[in-house]
């Protein structure tokens, strides 16, 4: 079966969440992949086609529009596949183009349960403990060479000039108050300096609830595996920061810096954070700031920093550094 031709909206609003229209092609992949069909399990939660096989593994596939994310997914899994990590990742078991312009890969299904499914049922000190151990996990990542990565795109300049051009009317767009508004363009301007990243890594940009998998084990949460590679680029560390800290850390300086000590080095400038966040590629502040109210509790955008980013509050300079643990 050839998949259509399909626009982004209608595929995310309606033919995503249709198995029953797609369900024709995974069965081909997974004939094609010696895979039976008898057991076919669909996701309806990410932005492609997804669904577990066989009860241990995972096939996704990618519309063509999306196929920047496909590259990103098979590439950096291989790169990693070998590597030395803290964390279990998904093991790459072929990935493929169809005749129809479609693309997919198939990996290993992980055990556990998303963060997300959890968090707010923790205590402090459990979320302290697993914030520490995303630390070590992002550092395991963030040791590994970059390699034949290097050219893996966006560039990381490029890309944040890019998010810069059009930060205002995308915040906009989300509803942002005027107070916020008002002073991005010369906050993000203030920071054009820093766009050269010193240090580059690999980032993942998968550090979130969404993508954090954990078990329960001797009655204490452990993280055991990070899934979902396709936003995966080459540029500065502090970027993959965010997704523990505005989605984990609560803006409570406590579990902050246990994510820091984690990873193994000091909090970078908080206004450098708040940068970042204004300009990734998915920035939606409403949604992603887990703090209680915060919408109330801030009038400016260095209040705001102050607020999601305690640990950085009074860093005033961004000093890179050659390797995770060092000063």
């Amino acid at each position: 079966m050839l998949l259509p031709e399909l626009e982004l909206s209608d595929f995310m609003r309606r033919f995503r969440r249709d198995f029953s229209a797609w369900r024709p092609a995974l069965e081909a992949i997974c004939r094609e992949h010696a895979m039976g069909t008898e057991e076919l399990h669909p996701f309806i939660e990410g932005s492609n086609l997804i669904a577990r096989v066989a009860n241990d593994r995972v096939v996704k596939i990618f519309p063509e529009f999306h196929r920047h994310q496909w590259e990103s997914e098979w590439r950096t899994l291989h790169h990693l596949q070998s590597a030395a990590l803290s964390i279990r990742i998904p093991r790459l078991i072929a990935h493929g183009q169809r005749p129809d312009g479609w693309a997919y890969v198939i990996v290993e299904w992980l055990p556990g349960v998303l963060l997300e499914e959890i968090w707010g049922g923790l205590t402090d000190l459990e979320k302290s403990s697993l914030l520490h151990q995303i630390g070590q996990a992002m550092a395991s990542v963030h040791r590994i060479g970059i390699g034949a990565l290097k050219a893996l795109p966006p560039e990381w300049t490029s890309f944040l000039e890019k998010q810069a051009s059009g930060a205002f009317q995308r915040h906009q767009a989300k509803g942002m108050p005027d107070w916020f508004l008002r002073g991005l363009n010369d906050f993000v301007s203030g920071h054009r300096a820093w766009f050269q990243a010193p240090r580059s890594v690999i980032l993942t940009g998968e550090y979130t609830p969404f993508n954090l998998l954990a078990e329960k084990k001797m009655n204490q949460w452990e993280l055991t595996g990070m899934i979902d590679f396709g936003d995966a680029m080459i540029g500065a560390p502090e970027y993959d920061f965010l997704g523990p800290l505005l989605f984990l850390a609560e803006g409570k300086p406590a579990l902050s810096e246990r994510f820091f000590e984690g990873y193994g080095g000091r909090a970078p400038a908080a206004s450098w954070l708040t940068c970042l966040a204004i300009l990734h590629r998915y920035s939606d502040l409403k949604q992603q700031v887990r703090i209680p109210a915060w919408e109330t509790r801030v009038q400016s955008l260095q209040a705001l920093r102050d607020l999601i980013f305690p640990s950085g509050r009074h860093v005033h300079r961004f000093k890179a550094r050659s390797a995770p643990g060092r000063p």
